[in-house]
This record gives C-alpha cells, structure tokens and sequence, in this order.
C-alpha cells in the first residue's frame, strides 16, 4: 500500500492558490441527499410563465427552423425552450485547420440575441441577456453552447474562441420567467477541449492552459441570487511527472473533477477515527466497497498494488480486503486539509510514533485511534500530503 500511497502523494498537485474556501465536512453524496429534499420544496415554489410585457415575440415554429439553437430549460417545475437566433446571421466555410475549426466546417457569425417559450407554447419571446453583446460566432461541430442542470435551475452556457485552445462563457438561467445573465466575479474562462464539469448541485469547475501552466478554478453556483464565485483554484506544473495524467484524465473523462473540498481538522477527528469515521466521507471502514461504488460509480480507477485492492475517488481512496470486500484503510489527499504537521502536533500532541523516508524526504506521524490508527504523511516543508485512516491490525499488511 505504500507504493500505492507514494503514486497518489506524487500525483497530487504542485502549488495551490486558496480561493474563496468555505468549510465543508459533508460528503458530496451527503450533500446531494441535502439537494434533493430542499428542491423538492423550492421547485413548488417556481412556477412562474413567460413575461410577455414589452417583448417582440416570434412563432416558436418558424424560430425551430431558423435558430442556429435551441436547448431546453428549467427553473423548478416550468419547462422551458430557449433559442438563439440572428437577423443577420451570416455563414461562411472554413478553408483550412485553424482555432474555429477544421476545414469545410460551416462557420456562422452575427448579433445573437435569446428567445424564450414555454415547452410547448407556440409564441417565444425576446430576452435582453444578449441584447448588449458584440458578435458571436459558432462552429456547429464544436460544443459552444449546452445546458448542465444545477440544483432546480438549467444553466445555458454559450462560449466564445478565446486564444487557441480557451473558451470564455456567458452563462444564462431563467427566473421569474426571464432569461438572465448569472453574475461571475471573474471571467469563466476552460478549456476548449472539455465541457464545464459538474461536481455536485452547488459546484462547477473548469480547466485552462496559462502560462505553462494546468489552472483549475471550481465555482460556487448560488440559485438565489444567480451568482458564481470563485470557490478554489488550483495549480499543476506541467512538468510534473506522475503516475496519474490528472490533466489528460479531466479532458477526457467528463465526470471526473479535481480534488477541491476543503475538510475543516478538528481535535474531535481522533474520536470519530476511534469509530472508524473518516474526514470527509460518510462510509466508516467496514463499508463493503460495492455499496461505495453503486452510490458513486465515478471513481478515477481501481486496481491491485502489492495485492491491496482500491478503488479511488478525486477525493478520497478506498482501500478493501479482496476476499469480502470490506474497506479497511481510508486515504485522503492532503491538499483537502492544507495544513502543516506543526498544526496537526499542537492539535493532537506528540505521536505514538515518527518514522522517515529518507528517499523521498517523507515523514508519517502516527497517532492512535483505538483499533485504528491515523498517519499524518508529510513532505520536506512540513505540507501534510497525505491522510490515512486504518485498521491498527492490518498496519503491518499494508
């Protein structure tokens, strides 16, 4: 398991930059339950129609035939369609490579504006969220406008060519039966060969290439008040060498986000160790990883190192018996906690044990938990790196 340990440490990030954290000690499994039973009740509460008043409207027939767009929505209960359509609409074919696409893509450019309808209704009506904007021009064959549902809204994102491998996004969502621009702090820039990922019903993030190097940037969606802000941002060298490409698997795999819950330690961590209870996870040791892995499916990878299965998350590894399956060492990435060893020894006092990896320059502090026990891995500069809950009787196997 060491091994195991070392690649994931290794394969953590290279410097941080805190952004907005809050403290959040739920799950994202935890939290997703906690969604759920509060829009059930403030979807009741959305039911609001198209406002019509002072709107130029236009048959929703005839913008299905000339819309470049169209994508469907919601806020609570109502369903809504929304297009995207230009009067002057101009549309050319590209003649070689470039950042707007491949040769013979069709290319359409001019003043988009936003229309809304009811699902349904045969009138749609004109939207001022796009009313003040330059030219916006789209390759049909690039995803530059889709829809991610968010808690009881439908966020509509339409991006733009920024530079040669960037988007910038507009981001849209409908209230009181309106299409409204969501405010963000800072400019929502990703790459352009990825979608915005979804984390969760509060979270989004995205990825861009600045300056050499890999920037992930993770959002808080507030619905109330149609507001993103800047949770976390996180940055990876690319020279760094690793044995998980946390780059290359972000591009490619469209549920996987990079680790940005930040876990909140506390002197009352030992006393739930003592029960098994990790930080940040609602499934104590003695979990069976199948009932981890029905709930979650979108794990990064799972395997064998040194004849230990695992099973691993962005944010948390599950490491089991390969006979029964029941979880008996629990690993948490450091960058969750951003704390340094100093802090965890003024929390919890001096460590049953301290041992050092010359080689890598890494330290485990021990601390016991009962049958459990808590190894604090930390590196030359005193970062923990790494947190590992387990089975004080399995210590040695591992």
């Amino acid at each position: 398991m060491k091994n195991l340990i070392n690649m994931i440490m290794i394969a953590m990030l290279s410097s941080v930059i805190a952004g907005c954290s809050n403290e959040i000690n739920a799950s994202l499994n935890t939290e997703e339950i906690k969604f759920e039973k509060e829009d059930k009740v403030e979807a009741e509460q959305n039911t609001s129609a198209v406002q019509e008043v002072g709107k130029e409207k236009k048959d929703t027939v005839w913008l299905e035939g000339k819309s470049l767009f169209q994508v469907d929505a919601t806020d609570g209960k109502m369903k809504y369609t929304v297009y995207l359509y230009a009067e002057d609409e101009r549309r050319t074919i590209l003649e070689e490579d470039s950042a707007k696409g491949k040769k013979g893509d069709s290319y359409f450019t001019g003043h988009y504006s936003v229309y809304l309808a009811e699902k349904g209704s045969k009138e749609a009506y004109r939207q001022e969220a796009l009313n003040n904007s330059a030219e916006l021009s789209f390759n049909p064959s690039k995803e530059q406008v889709y829809t991610q549902k968010m808690r009881n809204k439908t966020i509509i994102s339409i991006f733009q060519s920024k530079g040669e491998n960037a988007v910038k996004g507009q981001l849209l969502a409908i209230k009181d039966g309106e299409v409204l621009k969501i405010n963000t702090e800072k400019e929502v820039v990703t790459s352009s060969k990825a979608k915005i990922k979804n984390i969760n019903q509060k979270y989004l993030q995205t990825a861009q290439n600045k300056n050499d190097r890999w920037v992930i940037s993770t959002w808080l969606f507030n619905e109330e008040t149609l507001s993103m802000s800047l949770h976390d941002r996180i940055e990876l060298n690319k020279e760094d060498h690793s044995d998980i490409d946390w780059m290359n698997l972000w591009l490619k795999e469209e549920a996987l986000y990079y680790p940005f819950k930040n876990l909140a330690l506390s002197v009352d961590a030992i006393e739930k160790a003592k029960q098994g209870i990790p930080l940040g996870s609602p499934y104590p040791i003695g979990t069976n990883i199948s009932e981890i892995k029905k709930s979650d499916p979108n794990y990064i990878k799972e395997g064998f190192e040194n004849g230990s299965p695992f099973v691993m998350y962005p944010e948390i590894s599950y490491y089991f018996e390969r006979e029964t399956g029941n979880v008996t060492a629990i690993s948490i990435p450091g960058q969750r906690v951003r704390t340094f060893i100093d802090e965890i020894t003024a929390m919890f006092g001096t460590p049953l044990e301290v041992r050092e990896e010359v080689l890598s320059g890494k330290t485990i502090s021990t601390y016991l938990a009962d049958k459990y026990s808590i190894e604090f891995i930390s590196d030359l500069e005193g970062n923990v790196s790494e947190i590992v809950l387990m089975k004080t009787k399995n210590h040695a196997a591992h």
